[in-house]
């Protein structure tokens, strides 16, 4: 168990969002987020509160700690690609006998019980052998793969259908309701109640049970809703079917499942999850009408997951077939109606027989790798199509709130040349030895920095790199006036000479021209007084940049408990000090580059 674990797990029992959680704790939606993905920690204050919020004993923390300190690591909160120096060492050992093994052309096969904590990842091994390793690669694997597309034009809204209220006898008997439901839950207007606009109560009921010659007991599944009347009295009513004669819901407690989901193809509700056999689950997406009824978004036949596979910010729906290497992913698209399906499968004659496929969010989606080896090739959905993209260290989850900046390149620049080193954004950068990483990866990291700071986001901008950092503009040829915002990377993000700094600018030339103004400058819910108290609390929301507690900031200098200086400068407006740049670190305080 981790601290992440622990507060969303609290969380969804008392059916928070994050950001009911957020308004309760005083902090930003991404903060919960983090929190919970363990990629930051709580304060200590903040963990009294969330212990009071979300009824976890004040104790629990210690004993995470413990648990952790057991197992000899440290508390999981930095980003996936923090290890990845750590791992070089074994990847250059493993990476010729796995590319040579991709090369094989013999049929492999999905393990038919993958281990538990792989329940939700399809992985096809990598065969083991070939002697033959191309020097690039890149070579051995294919630009696209092949998709079947199809179209669900109910997808929202799935019809149902009418069913007699006969089907369910106890509809009006709430003691024997009560007895055959299986899970409850509701959409609602307060803080308890889920994602929704008006209040409606949903329950999960078996029904009509019979037992065979062999004494198992089978029942159908219903959804059933009631919208309270004026005088809060509930009638419920049969909304749709979901299972006819199943006997898991009479012996395994967790044969259904209900889970919140938010921003799954711009909507909110919740998945209904329930056992239909030894090897899968049926999922239903549940939403809610603008009359506060539910309705049914989509359904799966798999093992149904959300994410993000052709990072555009929105959640796709991607639906697994156990024992079968095969996806669907339902995506959308705007002013088209319904829904996209496509379907990704090695059974597929055009498919490459040799490649070894995996679905793995947490390794950035579809990758080419087994279930312990580094990841050689990595696909995303872009434009109807299953297209390569270079694999790096980091993904959407590493910059949420600004995935959807357009960002155009410019690597020509002729009026500084000294702003571009020639590299495609897309491109590994060469000169990184830690991660892998691309200038485009490094511009979204910058702007996620940007926003956390400031709350700034812009639709589209310009963006030119070296192998410094990068600048942006709203401009195409305004980088050396119309310049708003750069950032120098440190060695791990990509900075060749290790010195980390930023520049915010709201006023460039004295001609008043900026994307960013004072108000946007800092978050007003959470402004500070004070030069110093300022410039502390911009550090604390640089998570590139935060190394440690602070421990002195004044005039300039902001020093860090480990020795380290940072020289920061702020500059005065009728708002308060605004933080303008920041510079180091400097080890044990010598201002020494």
């Amino acid at each position: 168990m981790t601290y992440g674990k622990r507060i969303r797990q609290a969380r969804e029992n008392l059916r928070l969002t994050q950001e009911q959680l957020a308004e309760q704790l005083d902090v930003s939606r991404q903060a919960v987020s983090k929190w919970e993905a363990d990629l930051s920690r709580p304060t200590r204050e903040k963990l009294d509160r969330l212990s009071e919020i979300l009824d976890i004993p004040s104790e629990a923390w210690a004993e995470i700690d413990a648990e952790l300190a057991a197992a000899n690591r440290p508390p999981d909160t930095s980003r996936p690609w923090k290890i990845a120096a750590a791992a070089l060492a074994a990847v250059c050992a493993v990476l010729a006998v796995c590319l040579a093994a991709a090369l094989w052309p013999k049929e492999v096969s999905v393990p038919e019980d993958p281990p538990p904590d792989q329940e939700d990842v399809q992985i096809v091994p990598l065969p083991e052998e070939d002697p033959a390793v191309p020097e690039d690669p890149s070579e051995m694997f294919p630009n696209t793969l092949p998709l079947f597309v199809s179209r669900d034009f109910d997808f929202g809204d799935q019809p149902l259908g009418e069913y007699d209220p006969a089907l369910v006898p106890f509809l009006d008997d709430e003691t024997e309701l009560q007895e055959n439901e299986l899970a409850g839950f509701m959409f609602g207007d307060t803080a308890n109640h889920g994602p929704g606009d008006a209040r409606c109560h949903l329950s999960i009921v078996k029904a009509n049970t019979r037992t065979d010659e062999r004494n198992t007991a089978y029942s159908d599944v219903y959804l059933l809703y009631a919208i309270p009347d004026e005088n809060g009295d509930l009638e419920y009513q049969i909304l749709f079917r979901m299972a006819e004669e199943n006997h898991y819901v009479n012996t395994d407690p967790n044969a259904v499942t209900v889970e919140p989901f938010f921003n799954v193809l711009g909507h909110d509700g919740f998945k209904v999850l329930i056992t239909v056999g030894a090897s899968g689950r049926w999922g239903f997406y549940l939403t809610q009408r603008p009359d506060g009824t539910p309705a049914m978004m989509t359904n799966t036949t798999g093992t149904s997951l959300e994410a993000d596979v052709d990072e555009d910010g929105v959640l796709e729906i991607v639906d697994m077939w156990k024992n079968d290497p095969t996806w669907e992913i339902t995506d959308t698209t705007e002013g088209e109606e319904g829904a996209f399906c496509y379907t990704l499968s090695k059974r597929n004659e055009d498919f490459p027989g040799a490649l070894s496929l995996a679905f793995s969010p947490e390794k950035g989606g579809f990758i080419v790798a087994g279930a312990e080896n580094p990841v050689l090739a990595r696909y995303i959905l872009r434009d109807s199509a299953m297209v390569r993209v270079p694999w790096t260290d980091f993904s959407p989850l590493d910059y949420p709130d600004v995935v959807g900046t357009e960002i155009t390149f410019v690597t020509d620049y002729d009026g500084v040349g000294i702003l571009t080193d020639g590299i495609g954004p897309d491109e590994l950068l060469p000169y990184t030895d830690t991660a892998l990483i691309t200038h485009r990866q490094q511009a979204y990291l910058a702007l996620q920095e940007l926003y956390n700071m400031t709350g700034l986001k812009v639709d589209e901008c310009y963006c030119t790199a070296n192998e410094y950092g990068v600048l942006f503009s709203l401009l195409p040829d305004g980088f050396n006036q119309r310049s708003f915002f750069s950032m120098d990377f440190n060695a791990r993000y990509g900075n060749a000479d290790n010195i980390p700094s930023l520049n915010i600018s709201w006023k460039e030339l004295d001609c008043g021209w900026s994307p960013l103004s004072l108000e946007q400058s800092v978050r007003p819910e959470s402004w500070v007084e004070g030069e110093a108290e300022t410039a502390r609390w911009y550090y604390d929301r640089m998570q590139l940049f935060s190394t440690g507690e602070t421990s002195y900031v004044n005039g300039g200098e902001l020093w860090l408990e480990n020795g380290d200086l940072y020289l920061y400068f702020m500059e005065e407006t009728e708002y308060g000090a605004i933080l303008t740049g920041l510079n180091g670190p400097y080890p044990d305080g010598e201002v020494n580059h």
